[in-house]
């Protein structure tokens, strides 16, 4: 279907309203309505129940009435209206229609990687290279909703950056999550401010027997409460001139691809490695965390992967309380050599299995029915006590992560020594905060635990 933006309507619609008065314009409205739809200055779909535009017309409808016969009036109304729309259509044909084969006919240098679709890695190529100064790009960026707003220095970007349409920000969470396992798994919380606190519950009722007439046992709930705050992360990558010059779209989806997966390596190697230290922008991570031994860490009686066993498995999945459980969406996160080691290797082992499996492998992750997640943030062990060899449980009901959901990117031609190089540096910069909240203590289970060698 065509779209109208909300300004071309309005525009049309005063015409209307010129000519034949408030008939005309409800006419106008009528004609408008059936063949398009009308964009907001985002380019988001608006809802036609919710228009209400309000022109003064020109001549009342009273005196609309009086110069035609009421039979008359929608069929000379709508024959003015085809005529005096059909400068606003050719308008709104050329600011919309045209624009799409502004993509449809951009060079495509391979597959896109990234970005599902070609519109969308044009779409952000456009937008970049209009940060950078490019004022055709600008240009489009402006008709087509894609505004440059700057950020701050206070608050969630970096100053000097320029935010990130709504809708390209979408598509790079859609990339972290794809991309990362703690964000996807976790439990997240998105962020409105710089600091979010979540109300937490230590301990519940206690029901008491009493006898006949007796006074009951009175009980009380205990709170505490997670405070997330937001933690800065950046990430920089280069651009050569030459691929700006030819190549939007490649552009678009590299950019976006290579700023999500940094973003999304990162949040993994805080959530899981994090030792509370400025390297991990002050976040706590697993590893950190689960320490316990009689709650929160399996150890196996090995000190190697080739000798780890299915027994070594089965005691660390008894350390999980039953209510973590519960929900069933228990799963083994591991590092995908870890895995082939060590899980892959016991259940190829284990007896039972088809020649076909074998041949195949084990297509599908999974041991004792549960999922098993990749995170190369997470090492391959060393043969050594102590090394973690997988994460067991629920990081949604373990751990919160707050979202500021907004990326800043800037652009720069002599940082990193882009200009002896010819290239553009681009900086993107998010902030978030992971805290590992159920994990249990010297005193309790908790919703994860460590399984080391």
């Amino acid at each position: 279907m065509k779209t109208m933006n909300i300004e071309t309507f309005k525009s049309a619609l005063q015409k209307a309203a010129d000519l034949k008065g408030e008939a005309g314009m409800i006419a106008q409205k009528s004609l408008i309505l059936d063949g398009y739809m009308i964009t907001d200055e985002n380019g988001l779909a608006v809802d036609p129940s919710t228009l209400d535009v309000v022109v003064r017309a020109v001549k009342p409808a009273e005196e609309m009435e009086t110069d035609m016969a009421d039979d008359k009036i929608e069929e000379k109304v709508a024959s003015a209206v085809k005529k005096s729309l059909a400068s606003q259509i050719a308008d709104a044909r050329f600011a919309v229609s045209a624009e799409p084969k502004a993509w449809s006919n951009a060079k495509e240098w391979g597959r896109l990687k990234h970005l599902k679709t070609k519109e969308t890695a044009f779409n952000f190529g456009t937008w970049c290279l209009a940060a950078m100064g490019h004022k055709k790009s600008a240009d489009y960026c402006a008709r087509n909703g894609l505004v440059l707003t700057k950020g701050h220095q206070e608050g969630v970007n970096t100053q000097g950056g320029f935010l990130v349409p709504d809708l390209m920000e979408n598509e790079l969470i859609t990339l972290r999550e794809q991309y990362g396992v703690f964000r996807r798994n976790a439990r997240v919380f998105p962020m409105q401010g710089d600091t979010l606190r979540i109300p937490k519950r230590l301990t519940g009722l206690t029901a008491y027997f009493v006898g006949e007439t007796a006074a009951g046992t009175e009980s009380t709930q205990t709170f505490d409460s997670v405070q997330l705050v937001a933690k800065k992360l950046m990430a920089l990558t280069t651009v050569s001139n030459e691929l700006l010059e030819d190549a939007v779209v490649a552009i678009g989806d590299d950019i976006a691809g290579e700023i999500a997966y940094q973003f999304a390596y990162k949040e993994d190697d805080a959530g899981f490695n994090g030792t509370g230290t400025s390297t991990y922008g002050g976040i706590v991570g697993l590893a950190t965390a689960l320490s316990d031994a009689t709650y929160q860490v399996s150890t196996t009686a090995v000190t190697t992967k080739a000798t780890v066993t299915i027994a070594d498995v089965s005691a660390a999945f008894a350390k999980l309380p039953a209510w973590a459980a519960q929900r069933q969406n228990i799963k083994i996160f591991t590092n995908k050599g870890t895995f082939h080691s060590v899980f892959e290797r016991l259940a190829m082992t284990a007896g039972g299995a088809t020649a076909a499996e074998v041949a195949s492998g084990l297509t599908t992750p999974k041991f004792f029915g549960y999922p098993v997640e990749f995170s190369q943030a997470i090492a391959v062990p060393a043969d050594a006590d102590g090394n973690v060899i997988a994460y067991i449980g629920d990081l949604a009901q373990g751990c919160y992560f707050g979202d500021k959901r907004q990326t800043s990117i800037a652009f720069s031609d002599s940082a990193l020594n882009a200009f002896e190089q010819d290239e553009r540096v681009v900086r993107g910069s998010q902030r978030f905060d992971i805290v590992c909240a159920n994990v249990g203590s010297s005193s309790a289970s908790g919703a994860l635990v460590k399984f080391t060698i």
